[in-house]
């Protein structure tokens, strides 16, 4: 087997693994975190440029 078939194989297994696991664990994170009220109104403040 050559050199960079070689090489092919292993980095597309490593994308392959990471994408899979990218996947799962997304998939497992439903949880939305929502601001509270401090964190809003500084982030709208942020936004709209006022100090």
């Amino acid at each position: 087997m050559k050199l960079w078939v070689f090489l092919i194989l292993v980095s597309g297994g490593l994308l392959l693994f990471g994408g899979i696991y990218e996947f799962f664990s997304r998939r497992k994170r439903k949880v939305r975190l929502t601001p509270d009220t401090y964190d809003q109104t500084y982030t709208e403040q942020l936004l709209l440029g006022h100090s």
